[in-house]
């Protein structure tokens, strides 16, 4: 399955390439930023407001092991904020208009967690400062990404995600978990995500309805959904077959199909 994987990936990314050369002409800029959840999910979902998530252990949110692909700014671990994501900016003044903090090669900063009684210290440098940084800072990227969002101006925020889109050959099915009434799992993409971290998740009633998901709070070793009755994406897909389950990642959109659909309700 890895090889077939690898050559949908691979065609996808040659079906790109002959605008590849006209994407590096364009003006503008490619930067990774950090987008809250609410500005993320708004051209990917059908509703929802997508706070950020309160932690009441106040260490996952601090470790890249358990939230990576997502961004905090309270030192804390009080809370994570939204998705680190690579963004297609043409007017650089934007940046600037949203407020963000610019990473770059010098950034560094040190997360302390206690584990197991002692204290366990992270330094994250460059890029990966994101990880600990206010929303809507950004890190310049040299090269043009696989995948991005554009900046379109202060109103309509970022538009939809642009890149492949991988159909991947899993299975969706319910669980149990005690810390969730409605759980998922999503098996046979271990070796498609890899070490890849996800940015992202949606859960999808086909068009008809499509609701995000949050780290920690809904994703969980990210291929492991729980959500509540009384969530929001409970209320966008009560009543809804769920059909797929996206995997927002910083090298595709990997889709893994529910099969025959899963009443939620």
């Amino acid at each position: 399955m890895k090889k077939w994987i690898a050559l949908l990936l691979a065609a996808a990314l040659l079906l790109s390439c002959a605008g590849a050369l006209a994407e590096a002409e364009r003006e503008g800029v490619y930067v990774l930023m950090n987008i809250p959840y609410v500005l993320f999910y708004e051209a990917e979902t059908t509703g929802g407001e997508y706070d950020s998530v309160s932690s009441a252990t106040r260490v996952r949110p601090l470790k890249m092991t358990d939230s990576g692909g997502s961004f905090h700014y309270m030192p804390d671990g009080r809370e994570i904020t939204g998705v680190i994501f690579p963004v297609y900016c043409a007017d650089e003044t934007l940046l600037e208009a949203y407020g963000g903090e610019e990473i770059t090669d010098a950034s560094s900063l040190t997360i302390t967690v206690k584990e197991k009684g002692k204290n366990v210290k992270t330094t994250y440098t460059g890029r990966d400062a994101l990880f600990q940084a206010f929303p809507f800072s950004y890190y310049r990227l040299s090269e043009i990404p696989a995948v991005y969002k554009e900046l379109l101006d202060m109103d309509s925020h970022f538009g939809p995600m642009q890149g492949p889109v991988v159909e991947v050959d899993g299975d969706v099915h319910l669980t149990s978990d005690p810390h969730a009434e409605i759980c998922l799992a999503v098996d046979g993409v271990d070796g498609t995500l890899g070490d890849l971290q996800v940015s992202a998740a949606v859960l999808a009633a086909g068009d008809e309805a499509r609701a995000g998901v949050k780290h920690v709070e809904n994703l969980w070793a990210k291929t492991f959904f729980g959500f509540n009755r009384d969530s929001e994406i409970f209320e966008l897909l009560n009543g809804k077959t769920l059909t797929k389950v996206e995997f927002y990642t910083l090298e595709a959109k990997y889709v893994v199909s529910a099969g025959e659909g899963i009443p939620i309700e």
